[in-house]
């Protein structure tokens, strides 16, 4: 009883904190006409992956696939390597994030970099449909992600 009465208490103590944070998120009031849009169409090229930056993230992307394959090859493939090979595509594959908004030249990169962590994941689960479904899916998408970075 005393566990609800304190769960309670911390509730309804959080109430007001929480209205207003999102009073202070929420800004339903015009625009400022003198304020100029500028500096925000800056901010948005500047973030906005470049071609170079999609040629040099599918550079790192296929040498580090292209390392898990040389893993296969070898017989004496250990469970350290396999791990850190899947911890260094997850890190590829968060950094591909920002090359993943649809309908941008670049998004067959973000999708390259989804498709190889899941084959690896399959492989290591032994799930062949899965593997082979995901790395033709992986080929295809950096295929794509290099004309991209080529014609832009």
């Amino acid at each position: 009883m005393k566990r609800i009465c304190l769960v309670g208490l911390l509730a309804w103590a959080a109430l007001p904190a929480i209205g207003q944070e999102k009073l202070r998120i929420i800004d339903l009031g015009e625009p400022d006409p003198t304020t100029s849009q500028a500096p925000r169409e800056q901010t948005l090229a500047a973030t906005a992956p470049t071609a170079g930056q999609a040629l040099a993230f599918i550079e790192r992307l296929s040498a580090t696939v292209e390392t898990g394959m040389e893993q296969l090859r070898t017989p004496q493939a250990d469970p350290n390597q396999r791990r850190r090979q899947a911890q260094a595509l997850a890190a590829l594959e968060d950094e591909a994030q920002r090359f993943g908004v649809l309908f941008t030249p670049f998004h067959k990169c973000n999708e390259a970099a989804i498709d190889a962590a899941s084959a690896w994941q399959g492989l290591i689960a032994n799930d062949a449909k899965r593997f082979d479904s995901a790395f033709d899916s992986y080929a295809k998408a950096e295929t794509e992600c290099r004309e991209a970075a080529d014609q832009g």
